[in-house]
Formats: C-alpha cells, structure tokens, sequence
C-alpha cells in the first residue's frame, strides 16, 4: 500500500514556551503509538508535524483524531517548494473537486521562499480560474486549498479535520483514578486525559473474586478509555474487608465514610504508581452524597489534591460526552458495584469530625492496607489488545522498575553523550 502524508497541527501546546519541545515530542510518541498497526514516520518541521503513514487513510484517520493534543489534521500532498510543483498539485486538487467556488489560502513558514503569502494565493487562484472556470469567493467557498511552504518542502491539502485538542496524555502526570464503571467516571477519566493526565484506574468490586469483573463492563470501558489515553492500567481492590468493617455504621454515613476510604486506598496507592493526585467523577449536588458538604468531609486530611473534571457538568452534558466517547451503552449495562449496596437515602451534609472519627474507630489505614493486599493489578495494552492480571503484592516494585528503566532510556535517547544506547 502507497504512502500517504498528513499534516497535523497542535495549538495549546503552542503556547508552552521553553517546554514546548518536550510535549511536542510526546505529541509525536502518542501519535506513533496510535498508528502502531501502520509503518509510520513523523518529523516535526515549522510549529507542525509532519506524518508520513503506510495504510488506509479511512483508518488511519480516526487514529490521529483520537490523539490528545491534536487540534486539527489533513490528508496533504508533499512537494518540493517550487511554485510549478504546488501549481500543479494545487490544479489537480481544483480539477478533482466539483465545488463552483474556491479559495486559496497560502502561508509561508519560510521566509527564504521567494513569494509572499499573497502573491502565491493570488498566483494559484488566477491558474485555477484560467484551468476549472471556477468563481473565487472567499467568504463560503465550496473548495477551500491550503497551501503551506515550510523548510524544504511545501504542502498542499484540502479539507481539515478536527482532533480532540488539549494536551498529550502523559504531560500532566498521573492521578489514581475512582472508576466505577457508571456513565461518570468514565468521562471524567476522559477529560483528565484531555488534560495531559494518565489515569490510574482504581475500583471497588462486589464479586468473590476478580475473575468476574475481569469479564465484565469494567474491561471493555478501559479497552475504549485506552483507544485515546494508550496503555492502562487497573487496580482492583476487594470490597469484602471494608464491608465486613462497617456493617453496624449509621445508614446515612454509609456513602461519605465509603467515599473516605476510597480516597485514603488511592493516596496509598498513589505514590506507587507515581501519581500527584487522586481523581473522581463527582458532580456537585448531583446525588445526595455529592454535596459541598459531604465532598468537604470526603476530602477531609487528604495530602494530595483531589481532582473533579466533572464538578460543573449536569447529567445531560455528561451523557453527551459518553455518547461522544464511546462509553454510554456500555456504561449501562447490568454490573453490580459497590455503591449498590450503600444506602440511597445519605446525610446531606455529614461534618468531617462526624466521618474522621468513625475513620480512627475503625482503623480505616489498617483496613485500606488489608484490602490492598488481596487487590489485583490489571494492564493493557491497546497495541496488541494484551491484557494481563497479577497480584498486586509485588506489581508496584515491579512497575517502578519498569519505570525507571523507560525515564532512563529516554534520557539517553535526548541525549546519546550521556551513555550508550
């Protein structure tokens, strides 16, 4: 199969500055990773990137589009920066189009090319006019060529497709995410990655083993999840110790206290796993337990902070966005979680002495600590559809390694003086 070359173009991370350059080369890692199952080469050139891919652009597109960071992209053709080359792909693109109306839009990235911005579109136009009979109308054209000139080569492409913008995943650190398997937490997981963060998922599960949830919804939500964030990874901690702890607490504490400990198992883990913060899909007063107050006494004593991407969305725009992403009827069907067997009817405002002092009664850090060690550490990978489930005791040793060794490599990758690759 032939070659084909794509543009791509990034804005926020545009507007890092000095660290611009880091992020642009995890832009580039992500955008490798994601067309994986094609021979892919990708070069940065003039505040673009420039990616040459060996496959089916009806599959190659929706693989960059799913690339955080991305704020637009087009199939292009690439020419040497000679105004009779970019004329001729220019008239090829026009002749192949049946729109009446065009319009040329020409930027010069560099300044040696000896004609203006300007003067190349008014040169193109009037070939095309002379060449088609189509009408120039800048306003509503029905044909829109772009047409770029960067160092050494010059592009020539017609329509741009939206990406998802924000930043590439794996700028802003990690956060140990409370995953649920509902409609919230996966869109929240969703927006933190459109953020730059790479979620650990962290969930609660009712089923006497892990074997079930293994097969259930859980899995198929982070196989989505990975399609736009890479590889995953999923600690699953039993709810039966925590349960057998608090069977006698007060029904309307049931779901503040359980939030706490949730919140007290992630900042364990945390460290672990490299991860700065601990994130939720909560939405202000959308439940009985979502309360100012109650997510005050949730937060209460935690040593890092809490992120809710979700805290201002209302159910319709979160139910938009799972639909968008992928995740909605999957997130609906039947799954028997943790939170089925707390009380539906909450305290409103419960006070955070009222939830701390049950916390020390029943020695929730021992209790986060026996729980963790029957938890299990699930990974895939979405390059090779590869899941892996081991137990937790032992992965986190084994995951920092793994990661010490990757933060070298790239070390010696930017920079060869510091050693031998």
């Amino acid at each position: 199969m032939a070659d084909s070359c794509y543009v791509v173009h990034y804005s926020e991370v545009a507007l890092k500055g000095k660290n611009r350059p880091e992020f642009v080369k995890i832009l580039r890692h992500n955008l490798s990773r994601s067309l994986y199952p094609f021979h892919n080469k990708i070069e940065s050139r003039d505040g673009r990137l420039i990616v040459r891919v060996e496959g089916d652009p009806a599959s190659v597109g929706p693989r960059i589009s799913n690339v955080f960071g991305v704020a637009w992209f087009a199939r292009a053709d690439i020419v040497d920066p000679d105004y009779s080359a970019i004329e001729d792909k220019t008239l090829r693109a026009a002749r192949e189009s049946e729109a009446p109306t065009f319009m040329i839009d020409a930027r010069r990235a560099d300044k040696t090319f000896p004609l203006g911005s300007m003067e190349i579109a008014r040169r193109l136009g009037s070939a095309v006019v002379v060449s088609t009979g189509k009408r120039v109308d800048l306003s509503r054209p029905g044909l829109k060529i772009h047409v770029d000139i960067i160092r050494k080569h010059a592009l020539v492409y017609g329509v741009r497709n939206l990406g998802p913008g924000g930043l590439p995943v794996g700028t802003s650190g990690r956060s140990m995410h409370l995953f649920s398997a509902g409609i919230d937490s996966p869109v929240a997981a969703w927006l933190l990655m459109k953020r730059g963060v790479r979620p650990v998922f962290l969930h609660f599960y009712l089923a006497p083993t892990p074997a079930a949830v293994m097969k259930s919804k859980v899995i198929h939500l982070v196989r989505i999840l990975s399609a736009w964030g890479g590889k995953s990874t999923l600690v699953l901690v039993p709810f039966a110790e925590y349960q057998l702890a608090t069977v006698d607490v007060p029904e309307a504490l049931e779901p503040s206290l359980f939030r706490r400990f949730m919140r007290m198992v992630a900042e364990r883990l945390a460290a672990g796993f490299n991860a700065y913060a601990v994130s939720t899909g909560d939405s202000l007063s959308q439940a009985a337990s979502q309360t100012m107050w109650n997510i005050a006494a949730i937060d209460s004593g935690s040593s890092v902070p809490i992120l809710r991407p979700l805290l201002t969305y209302d159910k319709e725009e979160i139910v938009n966005l799972a639909k968008k992403i992928g995740t909605y009827e999957i997130s609906l069907q039947e799954y028997k979680d943790c939170c089925a067997v707390v009380t539906r009817h909450p305290k409103t405002r419960a006070r955070a002495s009222e939830i701390s002092e049950y916390v020390e009664r029943r020695d929730f850090a021992g209790l986060a600590i026996k729980s963790l060690k029957s938890a299990s550490l699930v990974t895939y990978n979405p390059i090779h559809d590869q899941l892996k489930a081991i137990q937790l005791t032992g992965a986190i040793a084994l995951f920092n390694q793994i990661e010490s060794v990757r933060v070298r490599m790239e070390g010696l990758l930017s920079h060869p003086e510091n050693g031998q690759t």
